[in-house]
């Protein structure tokens, strides 16, 4: 994990500030919104990492020599930004309704990465263009993807639900005077960020089946086989695809796609290129598991392994 070990330092301190901050909210919002910060703090064992959002910055350096300085400023606005999407995201998700304390609370979060990139761009900068371009991504994105089945009609869309995160790669180019690289470097980072939700939907899939959401895996399987067998699947059906028919062997070799495309766009983003081949490597490794362990259970024991498949 070189994309990440040579970074922690500054993740601590990061995430240090960024705890600070929150514990400055009115009460009870700091409280509400420390509780909801440890979900996602790196600093926490338990805790649930979305490395790219803040170590994105860090991983830029190679290309933008930026200072440490302005570094952290925009790792630290894209922990706020995470904690906004991710609070906006509960609300959207939520049947019960009531939001009284993730309401305010979201709006403090994203009053905190507004002043900081305040602070870092000015109003007549191009980044503001960028940013409201990347809120608009997102919005369409979500809107759209109940019947707009991104996956196989345009994958730069399953990215976009991830839009904001690209605030910190144009960002740094922008701050370094390296504009003309934007649409490369966006190019490579929705390239992760598309494999990024592939991994997180196989690990979803059977909590996206039950409530209807759009996964990029049942999307992967139903492609796969066409015609009425994909036309409802069912927690047997998309079982029977993964670990008898190697659905998820199919589906890696997508992501293995993806890092051909990452590798070919020549930028000197090695951390990032890490980061990527070590999502691809989980899906790779996983498939290659299932393979496995039904070659040892064929003599009588695929009914247990089907049964068992939560082990995965």
């Amino acid at each position: 994990m070189d994309w990440f070990s040579a970074h922690k330092v500054s993740m601590d301190e990061v995430f240090g500030e960024a705890e600070h901050l929150i514990r400055a909210f009115p009460e009870p919002l700091n409280r509400h919104g420390l509780a909801y910060f440890a979900k996602f703090d790196l600093r926490q064992q338990e805790s649930t990492k979305n490395y790219i959002c803040y170590l994105l910055p860090y991983w830029m350096q190679e290309i933008t020599h930026l200072p440490n300085d302005s570094v952290k400023r925009l790792s630290l606005a894209n922990v706020f930004v995470m904690l906004y999407y991710f609070v906006v995201d509960d609300i959207m998700d939520s049947t019960k309704g009531a939001h009284t304390d993730k309401l305010p609370l979201a709006n403090l979060f994203q009053l905190q990465y507004q002043m900081m990139y305040r602070a870092l761009f000015p109003p007549h900068s191009p980044f503001w263009h960028y940013y409201e371009t990347y809120v608009l991504e997102w919005a369409d994105a979500v809107a759209g993807e109940p019947g707009g089945n991104y996956f196989h009609t345009d994958k730069r869309k399953v990215a976009w639900k991830a839009s904001p995160v690209k605030n910190a790669s144009t960002g740094a180019l922008l701050l370094a005077g390296q504009a003309e690289l934007i649409p490369a470097v966006t190019g490579a980072v929705e390239q992760v960020l598309v494999t990024l939700q592939m991994l997180d939907d196989w690990a979803d899939w059977e909590e996206d089946l039950g409530e209807g959401s759009y996964n990029c895996l049942l999307a992967f399987l139903r492609g796969s086989v066409g015609g009425s067998e994909a036309g409802s699947p069912t927690p047997d059906w998309v079982k029977q695809m993964i670990y008898v028919r190697d659905g998820l062997e199919g589906y890696s070799e997508v992501a293995v796609r993806h890092h051909e495309e990452l590798l070919a766009l020549d930028l000197s983003m090695k951390e990032l290129s890490q980061f990527h081949f070590s999502l691809v490597d989980r899906l790779r490794v996983t498939a290659k598991e299932i393979k496995e362990k039904r070659s040892q259970l064929l003599s009588g024991g695929l009914s247990y392994f089907m049964s068992n498949s939560s082990n995965f």
